[in-house]
C-alpha cells in the first residue's frame, strides 16, 4: 500500500514572531515535499509512525545533504514509535526521506 505524501501548513502567532506549523505524511521510499516560505527554515520536531502501520513494521527517517545521508530517527511498531527531534533544516540544501516498510508522520514548523 503506497500512500500519497500529504503536507499541511497552519499559521501560529506568538508574541514575538509568527511560526507556521508543518506536517507531512511520508510513505516508505518517498521524499517529503516541502514548500518553504521565503527566508525561513524548517524546524523538524517529531517523527512518528502512522497509526495504521502493520505489526512489527519499521522505518528510518533520513536527511540527505550534500550527497551524504544521515539517519535521524529509527522507528519500529511495538517499540519506539515516535521520536522527538530538534533539527533546523535548510531544505534548499537538504531532503527528508523515509525508508523501510512504514509510513511516517513528520511534524515541525517554519521559522525565520
Amino acid at each position: 500500500l503506497i500512500l500519497p505524501i500529504q503536507t499541511q501548513h497552519v499559521l501560529l502567532a506568538t508574541s514575538s514572531s509568527a511560526m507556521s506549523f508543518w506536517g507531512a505524511r511520508v510513505a516508505p521510499g518517498e521524499t517529503a515535499k516541502v514548500s518553504v516560505p521565503a527566508g525561513e527554515v524548517l524546524h523538524l520536531s517529531q517523527a512518528c509512525l502512522d497509526p495504521a502501520v502493520s505489526s512489527g513494521a519499521s522505518s528510518r527517517v533520513i536527511v540527505e545533504q550534500n550527497g551524504t545521508s544521515f539517519v535521524v530517527a529509527a522507528l519500529k511498531e511495538g517499540g519506539q514509535e515516535c521520536c522527538a527531534l530538534d533539527l533546523f533544516l535548510d531544505l534548499s540544501e537538504a531532503k527528508l526521506k523515509v525508508v523501510g516498510k512504514a509510513t511516517v508522520h513528520l511534524t515541525g514548523y517554519f521559522e525565520s
